[in-house]
């Protein structure tokens, strides 16, 4: 996993003008892979969605977070009256 992080955090960006998407061979949707004539994998382009969904897990799985969700389960139960009660929702 830290290959992909360090990857993501050295990433070179690109500018891309909404109009040239559409100049683009392929759809700007999930995830593309670039391969060159012999099927060698050149690059992938990823869509904002999975670049979010990927962030998202990769948060998820981060020993902060699970740390915290630990710490909160032990805590104990609150009602679900009382945490509305306490985010103010009616």
């Amino acid at each position: 996993m830290v290959p992909l992080l360090k990857g993501l955090s050295e990433e070179k960006i690109v500018l891309l003008d909404p109009l040239q998407t559409t100049k683009l061979s392929f759809l700007l949707k999930g995830i593309v892979r670039l391969v060159d004539k012999k099927g060698n994998t050149l690059g992938l382009v990823l869509d904002k969605k999975t670049i979010d969904e990927i962030e998202e897990e990769v948060e998820a799985s981060s020993p902060e977070f699970l740390a915290s969700l630990d710490k909160s389960r032990k805590s104990g139960r609150i009602s679900g009256k009382k945490v509305k009660k306490k985010a103010g929702i009616k």
